[in-house]
């Protein structure tokens, strides 16, 4: 069954005042906005729905390659984030493969150090901020998603994967 979902951002009141203020796009601005307010929107939905009142979010979705031990919901170790590597079967290994997690895993994860007292994070800018290369992590492209849950018990918190497989059926712009 394909389920569909819509999304709205509901009635926005714009003075005639304001649509007839020549210095700016007014139009445009809250195009903009909206675009922009429908796009969080979907986004925490992909991520974390339910797929019954509303899409099958990739979190939800996902199976668990790697589950921290008991009593561990608040930490990541290196060793958690090679084993979730490790997890991923060879037939879905490709180039695109990627890490996705909100900003509180990685802070966590950026503190994390190797035997030596390195970090294992390597931050972009080590190829010139002018690259535009990824955050890498274990070698692996970075995504920050901050709808993916936060730590918890029986919480998907990183995924890992070609991200690029999950579908999103999508029936119309923004």
């Amino acid at each position: 069954a394909l389920n569909t979902f819509k999304f709205s951002s509901k009635t926005i009141a714009i003075p005639l005042e304001l649509l007839q203020d020549s210095s700016i796009d007014v139009v445009a601005l809250i195009q903009q906005r909206v675009r922009e307010r429908i796009g969080r929107h979907a986004n925490k939905q992909f991520t974390i729905g339910v797929g019954t009142t509303a899409p099958l979010g990739l979190s939800v979705a996902a199976g668990a390659g790697k589950t921290g031990t008991t009593g561990q919901t608040l930490t990541v170790t290196y060793d958690d984030l090679v084993d979730l590597v490790d997890s991923l079967d060879p037939a879905y290994q490709t180039d695109a493969l990627k890490f996705m997690f909100g900003q509180t895993v990685r802070r966590t994860i950026r503190k994390i150090k190797d035997t030596a007292g390195r970090p294992i994070w390597t931050p972009s800018y080590d190829a010139g901020m002018a690259a535009k290369t990824p955050d890498l992590l274990l070698g692996y492209p970075v995504e920050i998603n901050n709808h993916m849950p936060v730590p918890a018990a029986n919480a998907k918190t990183i995924a890992f994967g070609d991200l690029s497989k999950y579908m999103i059926r999508d029936a119309m712009q923004i």
